[in-house]
């Protein structure tokens, strides 16, 4: 496997856990503040809302990641050009 490709994946697998941990979050929030309703009297987001604003960094990350994995593979798969010194 080549360097590319390695922090390729390497990236891809941070930005995947960072949205597992965004998307929990934002269930995990739900449930807390469902119990701690007593405290405040702050009105609550809809949950759909509140779902779709998680998601959408997902589609968006999903498109980047597809685009870039792309020029990747172009790039590894191209013959590296060598240098014409001076002569």
């Amino acid at each position: 496997m080549s360097l590319p490709v390695l922090v390729f994946v390497a990236c891809a697998v941070a930005c995947g856990v960072a949205q597992v941990a965004i998307l929990l979050s934002t269930v995990r929030g739900r449930a807390t503040t469902a119990v701690a309703t007593n405290v405040t009297t702050l009105p609550r987001s809809r949950a759909a809302v509140e779902a779709l604003w998680a998601l959408v960094p997902v589609v968006v990350l999903a498109l980047v990641l597809t685009a870039t994995w792309a020029r990747v593979r172009e790039q590894s798969a191209r013959a590296p050009e060598v240098m014409k010194v001076a002569q």
